[in-house]
């Protein structure tokens, strides 16, 4: 991956002034990582630090989409921070705000119920508090099949 290019487009996205139309075209280039097959201190944290930039810069761009009414390139943008990092429980936290933005009540309800599976069977472990709460507020669907007919 080239790390300038990467730097830059993420603090692009950081930026609030910056164009949304400007930041959508590199998303899907910004992969691999730097050095592969190096395990020097310094090109671990290096690497690292660049993982974790791309990750933020995801969810931030998801959450920019989603603000500017551009729900499926929010939505996708999540995805690929969901598929980058599948335990990063705030990338699915994004995936969840941008199906929400959407109105997409079900589409949530069933990311964090795949998340909250998917935990359980990996690490045996239950979603965090944040993401509960999120998941709390969300309204219950009223829908009653035999009164539609």
């Amino acid at each position: 991956m080239d790390v300038r290019e990467l730097t830059c487009w993420a603090q692009r996205i950081f930026d609030p002034t910056a164009s949304v139309d400007d930041l959508v075209a590199a998303r899907l280039r910004l992969r691999g990582e730097l050095l592969p097959g190096w395990y020097d201190d310094w090109v671990l944290l290096e690497r690292e630090r660049l993982r974790q930039l791309r990750m933020h810069a995801l969810e931030a761009l998801a959450d920019r989409l989603a603000a500017a009414g551009r729900h499926s390139e929010a939505v996708q943008a999540a995805y690929v921070a969901v598929q980058a990092e599948p335990l990063r429980e705030s990338a699915h936290r994004t995936l969840i705000r941008a199906h929400l933005a959407e109105g997409n009540l079900i589409e949530a309800m069933h990311a964090y119920e795949s998340f909250r599976t998917m935990l359980a069977d990996e690490l045996g472990a239950a979603p965090s508090r944040l993401m509960r709460d999120l998941v709390n507020r969300l309204p219950v669907p009223d829908f009653h099949p035999a009164s539609h007919f």
